[in-house]
């Protein structure tokens, strides 16, 4: 239905009025749809829960805060026989390691390199473990004339025992880890 405009210089202009609007139903909802809606929500939510929980990276390894690093890692299979063990710790502390219940003799690299050093200059290390205090990090590599030459076929347990330096060995703590040698 149409219906005249009431001002003058607009008189031939109608406006149109808006029918009659009905409600319509409302639409049901369907079980189907709630079940697939909350089965999304409670996916999304383990996937949440997952990944706040998760340990990764050096937590999962449970190393103490004073080591850095280890190598060859907690329960490393294939390791070869002549392998480097490593324990690169916090800045401040010594360490010896102890390897199948034998304690690795350990040489000071500071005792032993002569305070004047030539600008590429080679040096034999002696065949114990070597501690660089100036990298914190403590090595040993199985050579002729160590007290372990090479390893044997199977596991093999490492001891660190370490403490900080001004407090001296007397306040040391160990951790402790395996490996195997092919």
């Amino acid at each position: 239905m149409q219906k005249a405009c009431s001002s003058g210089e607009n008189s031939d202009v109608t406006l149109d009025q808006a029918p009659e609007i009905k409600p319509t139903k409302r639409r049901q909802i369907k079980l189907e749809s709630v079940l697939v809606s909350l089965g999304i929500l409670v996916g999304v939510a383990f996937v949440i829960i997952g990944f706040n929980s998760a340990t990764t990276g050096r937590d999962a390894l449970g190393y103490p805060d004073e080591i850095i690093d280890i190598s060859p890692a907690p329960n490393d299979r294939q390791v070869l026989s002549q392998t480097e063990i490593s324990v690169n710790l916090q800045d401040g502390y010594e360490a010896v390691l102890v390897l199948d219940g034998i304690e690795i003799p350990t040489t000071r690299l500071e005792d032993f390199v002569p305070v004047v050093a030539k600008p590429g200059q080679q040096f034999e290390l002696p065949p114990t473990a070597i501690y660089d205090q100036g990298n914190s990090l403590i090595r040993f590599e199985p050579t002729a004339g160590a007290v372990i030459e090479k390893y044997s076929v199977g596991v093999h347990k490492v001891k660190c025992i370490y403490w900080r330096i001004e407090e001296g060995r007397e306040t040391a703590r160990s951790y402790e880890w395996s490996f195997e040698v092919l």
